[in-house]
């Protein structure tokens, strides 16, 4: 069996939390599996759920239109829904100025052939579970983390102003580099897309011991059991959870 005959289960779920007044995460499936999309709007900033929403429909609205039979590279296909998100935001804040500074991160998960194309903007996340492993495929996206990619120890980058502050997302008044990864697919590989909702508030062994049950329990019942170890664990933030299995 070839991977282009391999099926794609899925399942996505999300949750407001315990402490938030509102659900700023977004997320979208495709219903062919040819993508997943997660934004997680910018807590601090007003219009932080229109911001991800708005987000994730552009992009969808331009992978919808692909030419699958012959699509773009990679980072063409990254620019492509990156502009599209920008040009979304910046055509709101121009009916709300008060919004300026709105925005939201953003993972992507494109499937094309025999390969899985992964691009991010901020500190949502992309892991892969494959043969009992579980790989985080995604750089978050923040000043500590971009420091330390510089060179700064731990120590300096922690101390560093504003270390925990986004250091690339999609705003309507700036324009950031995404990274952007291919991998090649294998049967049974179990993919998450996630916000800091759940990262923050649950560890990658637990993640882990949680996708491991995909099997046996589903793709559905899988995710909810996510949101549930968040919300265990404080569920300070907004969660949301997007898994999928090639089998």
């Amino acid at each position: 069996m070839t991977s282009s005959t391999w099926t794609l289960s899925w399942a996505g779920a999300t949750d407001q939390g315990k402490v938030r007044t509102q659900n700023q995460d977004y997320f979208y499936i495709d219903p062919d599996g040819r993508f997943l999309i997660l934004a997680d709007g910018m807590g601090g900033h007003s219009g932080g759920e229109i911001a991800s929403e708005r987000t994730v429909l552009a992009v969808k609205e331009i992978l919808e239109g692909v030419d699958w039979g012959n699509p773009p590279s990679p980072h063409v296909f990254a620019q492509m829904c990156i502009a599209a998100a920008i040009d979304s935001l910046r055509s709101w804040v121009e009916e709300h100025r008060e919004q300026h500074d709105m925005g939201t991160t953003l993972v992507v998960w494109i499937r094309m052939r025999d390969k899985v194309v992964l691009f991010s903007l901020g500190d949502s996340r992309i892991y892969l579970l494959r043969d009992g492993g579980l790989f985080q495929l995604t750089f978050d996206q923040i000043i500590e983390s971009e420091l330390r990619r510089r060179g700064a120890t731990r120590n300096q980058a922690a101390r560093s102003p504003g270390a925990a502050y986004l250091s690339r997302c999609v705003m309507a008044n700036r324009s950031c580099e995404p990274d952007v990864m291919e991998v090649e697919i294998k049967q049974g590989d179990l993919w998450l897309l996630c916000s800091d909702g759940l990262t923050r508030e649950v560890e990658n062994i637990d993640i882990r011991e949680t996708l491991s049950t995909f099997n046996s329990h589903g793709a559905q019942v899988c995710a909810q059991k996510l949101i549930e170890k968040a919300l265990e664990n404080g569920g300070r933030d907004n969660v949301t959870v997007v898994a999928a299995r090639f089998e």
